[in-house]
């Protein structure tokens, strides 16, 4: 099974062998490529920063005097970005409640600003709806979308949903 981070989390692979050997492999299908491991037989290889797939296919592995062609693979899954939304009904008489409806992954969290105010959150059900309601509200009432988390990865959301007070 792949491993799967966030876009733009480090993919991290780790490498075993014989104490101080070599480990030829290549990354997502290009040239071969080496890792030397240390004298406990390891070796690790770092992609900063991946917002893809990375895929590494083992080649060979020598231990300085014999080198033999090996097999395996492994792959580091980039987990997709989330989507978030915001919707509201649009105007309300003054006095009404300004009710807003989000919608995202189910169970995750979005950050929001309301009328330009600090980040706050609303936790998701498991169908991923929520809302936010503004009881007997007498101005325009506009959130705006910041970001959205899965628990596991978090990123940045666009959109806003206004409610109009009817003069």
């Amino acid at each position: 099974f792949p491993v799967t981070i966030c876009p733009g989390s480090n993919a991290v692979f780790t490498f075993g062998g014989p104490a101080n050997g070599t480990i030829t492999y290549t990354l997502n299908g290009g040239a071969n490529t080496t890792v030397v491991l240390d004298a406990s037989g390891a070796g690790t290889l770092t992609i900063n920063a991946a917002t893809s797939d990375q895929v590494v296919n083992l080649v060979s592995v020598t231990n300085g005097t014999c080198t033999n062609p090996v097999t395996g693979s492994s792959t580091v899954a980039i987990s997709t970005l989330r989507t978030a939304s915001v919707s509201s009904t649009s105007p309300i008489c003054s006095g009404s409640n300004a009710v807003f409806t989000f919608g995202g992954p189910a169970n995750g969290t979005i950050t929001y600003t309301l009328n330009g105010g600090a980040n706050t959150t609303v936790v998701l059900d498991a169908s991923g709806a929520g809302a936010l309601t503004i009881n007997a509200a007498t101005s325009d009432q506009v959130v705006n979308l910041v970001s959205v988390t899965n628990g596991t990865c978090t990123n940045p959301v666009t959109g806003s949903s206004t409610v109009a007070i009817s003069t």
